[in-house]
């Protein structure tokens, strides 16, 4: 909020220069009304005023890109002139997701450059730390105000393309997943570490700028194409945008719902308590969305809440110790339940556990086991369940029995009959890494070496 009034006082402050000193601006070579009349000549269906509206400033200096914006700045100019003159062609809808690719892409390359490089300066990271910040701030553009502009207009014209329009934000969350898939975490690497934390909050900000043009303006979507891809950007944890204790998902879950059931009734979400009793890790083999925890500087956590973040990055539990794991000296105690917590010794447990409290307090309680809950419900009120009650997607990747191939097939764990895997990868990381092996209920006596061998033949 203080951001649009600051930017109201400035717009203020310009406008009353342009009255008191317009004839120092004719003579400096500033002409308003001569900017307006070359931008009138425009053909604005080519893009360029957005595709390159990182480098333009105004009469004034300013930057075209902004956080927020007035009705009187130079951004909102040229898409309310859009919106009118467009021929609106499935066309210009291409060229805007174009734009949209073409600015992820390069600004991921751009942080790939820096953290290769011998030596990384301080100017390195503040260029690159302001990059990202455009970068941010010309997606925000492009989902939500001119996808979303487009979305909600009323006229004809763009009322026909509203299946390209969301074709568009389709394929916008359905390539982001991919990408994080290519900047993997590594245990060792500080490069390669953060390069991956940095591509993925990128990404993660990216996907959010999708999620928030279809909730914002309440577009319904066909839950049969956005639910699963959804269900694989939450493993970036895209739909808890603000990086809260899950602070979001109710609304999303309400959004769903109201989107996907529109004669229908919302049904119930689940209660707090009933949340809290639940201790289902949501997981992704590739990354998972608990990486999110490194990113400090979005975070709004407590200290007595600090070693949650640690959980990809192989640091010891106990927050005052800084003991890295390493393949070579593997942590000797973690809990199989959650696998948020591991120390390096037993004192540092006896620390967390029993003095702090904090593993007691945060184990059956973690923002992936509500958010493994939350999904269930929404996808199983959604009709995304078998006969036995239980979500057809791989419990690993997330991947739709739809998407895996005409001669794939999701098979159970052969041990409890209640999960499915979209392949042998996944379950073997599911039960090795993920924690299905404590969770896993026999229909059957075997033992964890059996199943692994029996099971997806």
């Amino acid at each position: 909020m203080a951001k649009s009034k600051k930017k109201a006082s400035k717009n203020t402050n310009k406008q009353k220069n342009r009255t008191d000193n317009g004839e120092n601006d004719d003579k400096n070579g500033v002409n308003n009304d001569r900017t307006e009349d070359t931008t009138a000549t425009e053909n604005l269906d080519t893009m360029d005023w957005l595709r390159y509206c990182e480098t333009k400033n105004d009469a004034n200096g300013e930057p075209f890109l902004q956080l927020e914006y007035q009705p009187g700045d130079e951004m909102m100019k040229y898409l309310q002139r859009f919106l009118e003159e467009s021929i609106a062609t499935k066309q210009v809808v291409e060229i805007v997701y174009q734009i949209w690719q073409q600015t992820v892409l390069s600004t991921l390359l751009s942080s790939s450059k820096l953290w290769i490089k011998d030596t990384v300066t301080a100017s390195d990271q503040r260029h690159m730390k302001e990059k990202l910040k455009l970068s941010r701030y010309k997606i925000n553009f492009i989902m939500h105000h001119v996808v979303g502009a487009m979305l909600t207009s009323p006229e004809a014209k763009w009322k026909r393309l509203r299946d390209d329009l969301l074709q568009l934000c389709y394929q916008t969350l359905q390539l982001l997943p991919r990408l994080a898939e290519s900047i993997p975490h590594h245990k060792t690497d500080i490069r390669r570490v953060i390069m991956h934390f940095e591509g993925k909050e990128f990404l993660a900000s990216a996907a959010c700028e999708t999620w928030d043009t279809l909730y914002d303006f309440s577009i319904p979507i066909d839950p049969a194409r956005f639910i699963p891809v959804l269900r694989r950007c939450a493993m970036l944890d895209i739909l808890d945008k603000d990086w809260n204790m899950l602070g979001g998902w109710e609304d999303i879950l309400k959004g769903l719902e109201a989107k996907c059931c529109l004669n229908g009734p919302v049904m119930r979400l689940p209660c707090d308590a009933v949340l809290h009793e639940h201790t289902t890790i949501l997981r992704n083999a590739r990354n998972s969305m608990q990486c999110k925890f490194f990113s400090v500087r979005f975070m709004r956590y407590t200290d007595d809440q600090a070693p949650q973040r640690w959980r990809y990055f192989p640091k010891c539990s106990a927050p005052a110790c800084a003991n890295i794991e390493t393949p070579e000296k593997v942590h000797p105690f973690r809990c199989r339940k959650c696998w948020y917590f591991h120390y390096c010794s037993e004192s540092c447990q006896e620390y967390c556990d029993n003095i702090m409290g904090l593993h007691p307090k945060f184990c059956g309680d973690t923002p992936a086991s509500k958010a493994a809950l939350c999904r269930k419900e929404t996808e199983t009120h959604l009709g995304w369940t078998d006969p036995m009650g239980d979500a057809i997607v791989c419990q690993a990747c997330g991947t739709t029995e739809e998407n895996i191939g005409s001669d794939g097939q999701m098979k159970r764990c052969s041990k409890c009959q209640k999960i499915y895997y979209c392949s042998r990868q996944c379950q073997e990381w599911d039960w090795r890494h993920g924690g299905h092996s404590g969770r896993c209920c026999p229909e059957s006596i075997l033992d964890g070496n059996s199943v692994l061998r029996s099971d997806l033949n």
